[in-house]
This record gives structure tokens, C-alpha cells and sequence, in this order.
């Protein structure tokens, strides 16, 4: 396999991606001599190890934070209940929220989990030449795709299609394709179905709504928990789509809605899980002059650059980490990551933090001097 295939550089479009996807773990913690000793190796030795601490400060260990471990529980708690139930539409999961809450993260670690564990329950099922009801088949419990801009139905079937590796013909219908995915998600044993970016879904147009029609379709004739994310959804046509009160909650009743939310920093117990984040953060660092706990104690300040986000929590993370390295600095400090400019959206939303801290403290100048 091509060491080029990263499995962090874009969404799974099948089966092998997933299983890449899957069985991908993050590069060890290099092993670091003492300071003296690094600072007397020859430039390439040198070179080597810091380019082991680049490529694992650019891993960055995900966070099981108390938001994932409990949308983890309620999707195993959901196939659990789906696992043995009577024909028809399944119950599914709808994960709701803005940009940079982790929303899609957070459903591929939980099928990655899921999968891995299967495979150690059922190893048998993932060797080659498995056999199932006098078949012999490619055992996929988890099918993952991301749903493009202006899709049609045709166009996730194909998706689907392309997915479990399905060879198809040219003159092959919109139906014939929709029939063989339902025929092959059947015979693989398909468990589990993540429809991610599901906002790309135009409701307020026919062919949105005819989409979703054809998406409830697959899920009412498929034995697997579907699981969809998305930005806004509440608001969108997912759950009120088209006018009629009929259609409105034939979506929302069979779907159970959670909404991904950043970070608070408001009350104790919120900025509670905030430092917890933060120091779970940095204890993974590998720099000679980090000073542990150091960090936590900015943790205000971690707050204001990133608004909450754990996207943007763990990119000023990562740059900071590099920076350290390259700069030969060896510890983050706010003075350094003030160099860090991230996602635009958290650097505009920290520049009007800082504008308002000047604003209001210019107005308590004045309020003193009078």
C-alpha cells in the first residue's frame, strides 16, 4: 500500500478508505533523550526526531470528551434497540449543530470503535472467503458516505454503489442500481449507516425533497441504523420538509434529533470540562521546556481564541506543538500561539473579544477619572 494513503486526508469514499480509516492509529510518542543529549545530535538525527514530534503533534490525540462518550452511548443504546426489530423504518440518530463542533469526528470514531469490536467478537467474519447464507461475501458493517452538493437520487445510489464496490452497468436505472444496494447491503451485513453533510440536502427545492424521499426509502428497507449529520438541520427541511404536517413528522418521527454544541465557559462545571480538555491536550505534548499544568492556567484565554470549538481548540494545538519545535523554543506559551492565526472564523471571533476588553475597559477609565 502507498505510504501516501494517509487516512486523514480526506472523508472515506469506500470500503478500503473506511477500512483504512478503521485500522489507522496515530504515530507513538517518540522517544525523547534528555535535552543535552538532542542538543548534540547531528542535524539529520536531529532532523529525524523532530519530524517524528511534528507528524505526532499533527495526529493529536482525539479527546473523548463528556459530549462524545455521551452521544456514544445513545448510538450504541439506538442499535441495540434496532438489532432485532420487527420490518420497517428503524429508528435513527440525527446529529444537529454548527461548524467545528466535531460532529462527523465523533461518528466515525464510534463506527471505527464499533467495527474493531466486532472484528475481535467475530474475527471469522472479516477473513477472506467468509461465507453467508452459501455466499461468499465482503463482510461491511459500517457504510459511510458524504453527501455531495446537489445531489439526486440516482446520485446516492451510485454513491452507495461505488461504496461496497459494486460493478455497474451503463444502461443500469435509477431503480436497478437502488435494488442491487439494497440486495448488497442485505447480504454484507450492513449494521450501520452514517449519512454525513446531510445539510447539502436543498430542502426548500423539489429535488431536495424528492432526495430525502429516495434517503428514507433505503433506510426503511435496510436492516441498519441510519445515523445523519449535518449544520442547522433543525431549521432546515429534514425535519419540516415540504408544507403538509404529514410529511413534516414523517421524518422527524422516526429520527431522534441531538444537538453538537461547543464548548460553554460559563458555569463551574463547564469550565470545568473545558480545562479537562485542555490538559488532556497537553499532556500529549513532546517539547523539552513544557512545563506541565502551565497551560491550563490559560485556559481563558484558550476560550477567546477558539469560541468553544474543539476543531479550533485542537488546531491552535497542533500549529502551536510545530511551532515549538521548528522555532527551537520547546514550550507553548501565549506569546507564541498570538503568532498562530487558525480558522478565520475563530480568529474574527477572538479579534471582537479583544475589541470589546478595550472598549470596556476605556469606558471604566473614563467612569474612574470623572
Amino acid at each position: 500500500m502507498s505510504t501516501f494513503r494517509h487516512p486523514g486526508l480526506a472523508e472515506p469514499r469506500n470500503k478500503e478508505e473506511w477500512r483504512r480509516y478503521r485500522d489507522s492509529r496515530a504515530p507513538e510518542q517518540p522517544v525523547m533523550p534528555p535535552y543535552e543529549e538532542y542538543l548534540k545530535l547531528s542535524d539529520d538525527d536531529k532532523d529525524d526526531l523532530n519530524e517524528d514530534r511534528d507528524n505526532y503533534h499533527s495526529a493529536l490525540a482525539i479527546i473523548d470528551t463528556s459530549q462524545v462518550k455521551r452521544l456514544h452511548y445513545l448510538m450504541e443504546r439506538r442499535m441495540k434497540a434496532n438489532a432485532r426489530r420487527a420490518a420497517g423504518a428503524r429508528a435513527g440518530l440525527v446529529f444537529d449543530g454548527p461548524p467545528t463542533v466535531g460532529k462527523s469526528t465523533l461518528v466515525k470514531l464510534f463506527a471505527a470503535r464499533y467495527e474493531r469490536r466486532l472484528r475481535r467478537k467475530h474475527p471469522e467474519r472479516f477473513q477472506d472467503g467468509y461465507e453467508s447464507n452459501g455466499m461468499i461475501i465482503d463482510y461491511t458493517p459500517v457504510v459511510y458516505l458524504s453527501i455531495p452538493a446537489r445531489a439526486t437520487p440516482k446520485d446516492l445510489s451510485v454513491l452507495l454503489a461505488d461504496y461496497l464496490g459494486m460493478v455497474q452497468r451503463g444502461r443500469d436505472t435509477q431503480t436497478d442500481i437502488t435494488n442491487h444496494v439494497l440486495s448488497v447491503l442485505s447480504d454484507v451485513g450492513t449494521e450501520l449507516v452514517i449519512i454525513d453533510d446531510v445539510h447539502f440536502l436543498d430542502m426548500s427545492a423539489k429535488e431536495g425533497r424528492v432526495v430525502n424521499d429516495h434517503l428514507k426509502y433505503i433506510a426503511n428497507e435496510t436492516a441498519a441504523t441510519f445515523v445523519y449529520t449535518g449544520v442547522d438541520l433543525e431549521k432546515s427541511g429534514l425535519f419540516l420538509e415540504g408544507q403538509a404536517a404529514s410529511r413534516a413528522t414523517q421524518t422527524s418521527g422516526r429520527n431522534t434529533r441531538y444537538p453538537v454544541r461547543k464548548f460553554g465557559c460559563k458555569t463551574s462545571q463547564e469550565k470545568l470540562e473545558w480545562a479537562e480538555t485542555v490538559k488532556a491536550l497537553e499532556d500529549t505534548l513532546v517539547l523539552y521546556r513544557h512545563r506541565p499544568g502551565k497551560l491550563v492556567k490559560l485556559c481563558s484565554y484558550f476560550y477567546d481564541r477558539t469560541d468553544g470549538s474543539i476543531c479550533a481548540l485542537t488546531d491552535l494545538f497542533r500549529e502551536s506543538a510545530i511551532e515549538a519545535v521548528m522555532s527551537g523554543e520547546e514550550a507553548i506559551t501565549r506569546k507564541l500561539m498570538d503568532r498562530i492565526e487558525i480558522s478565520e472564523y475563530a480568529q474574527a471571533t477572538y479579534r471582537k473579544v479583544v475589541q470589546q476588553r478595550r472598549q470596556k475597559s476605556a469606558a471604566g477609565s473614563k467612569v474612574a477619572a470623572s
